[in-house]
């Protein structure tokens, strides 16, 4: 009985990894600042690690723009990223723990500018901002949107304001964080709109693809447990 009882935990400690963990500005989910990253996926997230005896490199979760955290995870092992849409173009791309939330993609313009889209060959006449690689580019790409029309940028929070002073005819993200920010940013969010909804998904925390399948595993049977 004890031989096996060392086994197990010889095995469980076997995959108790340190993870370089990614954020960034998705409100309600995850937000804040570098000294005080807060939400409901964060705090999700911590209790997942602290039950699988997982531990966060440096003790700390680095809140950094989108595309950066993207690439790192696609390409470094040991890292991870949160929130992020699975997407079918992702899928094959990462390991998944989850599902976490629900995020709403659309594209929000100020109401005063009277933006219509009805289609992606509507949104042709628009200067559309985008975050690089997040789900709503992917989801217009796929939509038949025109590249060429995006103005596409790291930051949502640059992004926003580009739409406030308007550079930028309207702007594709997460529905919910946009407004949030908006508010944090003095702004009125009773002043915009959203004028063309993409897609309502699954949220995920996204791992490296070369972590361990175990470790995903065990992950995805906690969370169960939590979200019961």
């Amino acid at each position: 009985m004890r031989h096996g009882l060392v086994l197990v935990l010889f095995a469980l400690c076997s995959y108790a990894d340190v993870f370089k963990v990614y954020t960034e500005q998705n409100p309600p989910y995850n937000y804040g600042n570098p000294n005080h990253i807060q939400g409901s996926s964060t705090l999700l997230l911590k209790q997942l690690f602290e039950k699988n005896a997982h531990q966060f490199e440096g003790n700390t979760i680095s809140l950094i723009p989108w595309a950066r955290g993207y690439h790192d995870v696609l390409h470094v092992k040991n890292t991870m990223l949160y929130s992020m849409a699975r997407t079918p173009e992702r899928e094959d791309l990462f390991a998944w723990v989850g599902p976490i939330g629900k995020l709403r993609i659309g594209i929000l313009a100020k109401k005063s500018r009277h933006v219509v889209i009805t289609s992606a060959k509507s949104a042709a006449e628009y200067k559309i901002g985008t975050i690089l690689n997040a789900a709503a580019e992917q989801l217009m790409l796929k939509e038949g949107f025109d590249i060429q029309t995006f103005d596409r940028f790291s930051s949502l929070e640059s992004q926003l304001k580009k739409l406030k002073d308007d550079r930028i005819d309207c702007f594709a993200s997460n529905i919910d964080a946009m407004y949030h920010i908006i508010k944090d940013m003095g702004g009125d969010v009773s002043e915009y709109e959203v004028v063309y909804l993409l897609k309502e998904s699954d949220l995920y925390f996204a791992f490296n693809k070369e972590t361990h399948p175990q470790t995903i595993t065990a992950l995805n049977a906690t969370l169960k447990t939590l979200l019961k």
